[in-house]
């Protein structure tokens, strides 16, 4: 068994600036890169779990994401000798334009799919795992699912709850607080 700190992407590991697919659009949120270096000192695996409605929309396709899921994991190799274990994305969004694409889904967050795909294909530990994200919808799927602790990233004004009902979700305003 394995221990896990599920990562949300935009808005979280790197900036969201709005369908990032473009290598040169990659830009770290600022202290990502030692958040997730201390993570990996402590012996939690990298996985991340990412909504890409983009792609329904038609303005990228998933080889493009893959190509730029390879380069953040190259990136992330030189800067810092890490790597993410696995993404896993949802493509799907219901307005899309694409029809292969164009559906609800359980595979898109706030639903618990690509968490169940995760645990199962990883042995995880779930009890042990974290997850992190900047939003609630990334954050109670996982929760649901048995991940111990979460972490909601406080960036936009958009994300922070009036009331934390949930225990065991701390909010932080920046990845030094993890």
């Amino acid at each position: 068994m394995v221990k896990v700190a599920f990562l949300d992407r935009d808005g979280t590991i790197i900036k969201d600036s709005g369908y990032t697919f473009r290598i040169d659009d990659l830009m770290w949120m600022p202290d990502a890169i030692a958040g997730l270096s201390f993570l990996v000192s402590l012996g939690y695996k990298i996985i991340v779990i990412t909504n890409q409605s983009g792609i329904a929309r038609g303005y990228y396709t998933e080889k493009k994401m893959n190509a730029f899921h390879k380069f953040m994991n190259n990136d992330l190799k030189q800067k810092a000798g890490i790597r993410i274990e696995k993404f896993y994305h949802c493509p799907h969004h219901p307005d899309g334009n694409i029809k292969k694409y164009r559906k609800s889904c359980n595979c898109r967050k706030p639903r618990d799919e690509l968490f169940q795909m995760a645990i199962h294909d990883f042995s995880i530990e779930t009890n042990q795992s974290i997850v992190i994200g900047n939003n609630l919808s990334d954050i109670i799927p996982a929760i649901n699912r048995g991940i111990n602790e979460g972490f909601l990233l406080y960036n936009n004004d958009s994300n922070r709850p009036i009331e934390n009902d949930w225990p065991n979700i701390m909010i932080v305003n920046n990845w030094m607080e993890i």
